[in-house]
């Protein structure tokens, strides 16, 4: 949908008349004034760093927009990577190399070598290059096996090709290992001005004033240190990377941002306001007509719209036509694309009388949203929010719900947008950046009830044992268990079941809060009865009861190491388990105490950010054992990661908790 609005507006912003004044004697493009150097020679590394598994020697990316002809603006990127590597490890890794291609992707050159410890050469082989058509399902890729590696050597490939223009795009940092050197150019025609910003520790970029026969921006880093990927972080979001957009024309109209958000926000409400005929708008004043919501609350409203439309239409990519976009052949036919669809749910809520503003953000594990750098880059995902509820729904996609949009757009801000009528005729869009508020933990929770019964003649306790998701902890089941058949709905009860005791064979099974009307509304739930070995153990005159074990597997952060990256949650979220057993006649429980345990974010108050509270009463010979735990704050700094790692440990603690059952 992005890249039909592209499209749209590509031709008026992107002014090519005015190189009326080319010239042959105009610079040549800088991919033909950097090479490698002829006679290369292995570099000089520290003692420290041969240690390493491999060490990045140069990583650099030159990115050159560049006229061609009179009206042809290319895009040429070359990449030039060096590498040494210190172990077998780094060889397999570094061995191929991978260039992605697609439509519009020409390779202008390319070459690859690997040079030996003792300095010997071996230049790519033209037969180990070979073009594979949708490489692991990502799309076209040509790809070079480089011969000659050796431990303590060095790779070395460098390469450009010309792609179609994009006027924004992201450089990231990926890989782990040390990074000596760093550069990212960007070059550019005098008459076109790019903005650039750099996240997460990457120096900034600056403006070459040594040259005038084109613009220049770069960025140098030196030493960046690399690490493996985090648990609890924000995956890509949190790696060092560079935004850049083209965002000036100083031919044209110097002083006029280029794809600003204001331009996005007219041409979105273009599209949805005007460009809808009076079909369209008696469509959807009928459609609504026939779902009969005038006794309904503004809330219900809403869900019951967007209940209809995930029901009745599917969104794919694919849809094409010049009428495809428009309501009577959207439900005549039953699918649309991204953009379509918007259209339904914004006509549709119009004829309902319900206020609406359409908000653009990006998934924040890709890179959270920045409101003071406008680049189309972030703009990736479409969401409604309505005033009078407070509340959201993600149109496109199919699992979500009122209230719950994707876990990975929320917490972070957005780009709200409404339209607005000027005087009698003129609508237009209007929009400003604003919070996307985090989840409340209380209404995403995962609960466990297990109500214990010992058979100590066949050294196995029957369970009878339910579970409960809500919110979030629903997401990945409770929008398609309606839609499973009966093997499938079984098959999915008993792997649940079995992630916990292995050899479970649940009976009485029952399943409920699926329908529709119930997804993140009510809870999902899950109860069987089984009998199971896997908790029960006999040791001489004693039973051990692995009570800590039916909370289930839990995450944990046991090992040592140097966090890099802050703590980031994909939502807030919290747990209740309870854990009800009557001991066997003539039994006692030596020491209910284990599961005493009280870990939190070491402030001095009861409004903790995260805990882990395990504690028991007792009610005769009938034991409860309880465990909270619960994460209140979707991101802790760096300086909280002990806290946060203590709670974490703690719920796997407790799985390590046994009781001991001994003759009084």
């Amino acid at each position: 949908m992005l890249r039909k609005i592209f499209l749209l507006v590509l031709s008026v912003c992107l002014y090519t008349g005015s190189f009326a004044q080319f010239e042959v004697s105009k610079p040549q493009p800088e991919y033909k004034n950097y090479n490698w150097e002829e006679t290369p020679k292995l570099h000089e590394l520290s003692a420290a760093e041969k240690k390493k598994n491999e060490v990045v020697i140069k990583d650099k990316r030159i990115l050159e927009y560049y006229f061609d002809a009179y009206d042809t603006l290319s895009l040429y990127v070359t990449h030039h990577f060096i590498v040494r590597v210190n172990s077998d490890k780094a060889i397999e890794e570094n061995n191929t190399a991978y260039i992605q291609l697609g439509e519009g992707v020409k390779v202008i050159d390319l070459k690859a070598r690997a040079i030996a410890k003792d300095g010997k050469v071996t230049l790519l082989n033209p037969k180990n290059v070979k073009d594979v058509d949708n490489y692991q399902n990502s799309g076209p890729y040509r790809i070079l096996a480089i011969d000659g590696i050796e431990t303590g050597g060095e790779v070395e490939y460098i390469y450009t090709v010309r792609r179609p223009i994009h006027i924004y795009g992201t450089e990231y940092i990926r890989r782990t290992a040390l990074h000596k050197l760093v550069e990212v150019d960007i070059y550019s025609p005098k008459q076109y001005e790019f903005l650039a910003k750099s996240y997460n520790g990457f120096p900034d970029m600056v403006t070459d004033s040594t040259i005038d026969t084109k613009r220049h921006l770069f960025s140098i880093g030196h030493n960046i240190e690399g690490f493996d990927n985090e648990e609890f972080s924000a995956a890509d979001g949190a790696l060092m990377r560079l935004e850049y957009i083209l965002a000036y024309d100083k031919v044209k109209d110097p002083d006029t941002r280029l794809y600003s958000y204001s331009e996005f926000c007219a041409k979105i409400f273009d599209i949805l306001d005007k460009g809808s005929d009076k079909q369209d708008l008696k469509t959807a004043e009928k459609v609504i007509d026939t779902m009969k919501l005038k006794k309904f609350s503004d809330e219900d409203k809403i869900r019951h719209i967007e209940s209809v439309i995930k029901g009745t239409i599917v969104v794919r990519a694919d849809v094409g036509g010049d009428k495809s976009g428009t309501l009577p052949v959207i439900f005549k036919n039953h699918v649309c694309d991204e953009l379509g669809i918007m259209k339904v749910y914004h006509l549709l809520f119009n004829a309902a009388g319900i206020k609406h503003q359409i908000v653009m953000t990006s998934d924040r594990f890709d890179k959270p949203f920045d409101g003071d750098f406008e680049s189309r880059t972030y703009l990736q995902k479409f969401m409604l929010y309505f005033p009078a509820t407070n509340n959201y729904i993600a149109p496109t996609e199919v699992a979500s719900r009122y209230g719950f949009v994707p876990a990975e757009w929320i917490c972070q801000k957005g780009y709200f947008m409404h339209s607005l009528t000027i005087g009698k005729d003129v609508q237009t869009g209007v929009g400003q950046v604003r919070d996307l508020p985090c989840n409340d933990y209380k209404k995403t929770t995962g609960e466990i009830y297990a109500d214990v019964k010992f058979d100590l003649e066949l050294g196995v306790v029957n369970l009878h044992f339910k579970q409960t998701f809500s919110g979030y902890e629903a997401y990945a089941f409770q929008p398609f268990y309606n839609y499973l058949a009966d093997q499938d709905r079984k098959d999915f009860t008993d792997k649940l079941f079995k992630s916990i005791f292995e050899d479970a064979k649940p009976t009485n099974v029952k399943v409920y809060g699926y329908n529709e009307n119930d997804i993140f509304r009510n809870p999902f739930v899950i109860e069987a009865d089984f009998s199971t070995n896997s908790v029960l153990e006999k040791t001489g005159n004693k039973y051990l009861f692995k009570v800590g074990e039916l909370i289930g597997p839990q995450s944990q952060l046991y090992h040592d190491s140097v966090r890099h990256t802050p703590i980031e949650n994909r939502y807030n979220h919290g747990y209740h388990r309870e854990i009800k057993f009557t001991l066997p006649d003539g039994y006692k429980v030596m020491n209910l105490d284990a599961v005493n345990m009280d870990v939190y974010d070491g402030k001095a108050t009861d409004a903790h950010t995260m805990e882990f509270h395990s504690y028991y009463k007792t009610d005769g010979n009938t034991v409860t054992v309880y465990c909270d735990e619960y994460y209140a704050q979707l991101r802790y700094p760096i300086t909280m990661y002990e806290q946060f790692r203590n709670v974490i440990n703690a719920s796997a603690d407790f799985n390590k908790v046994v009781f001991f059952l001994e003759k009084n």
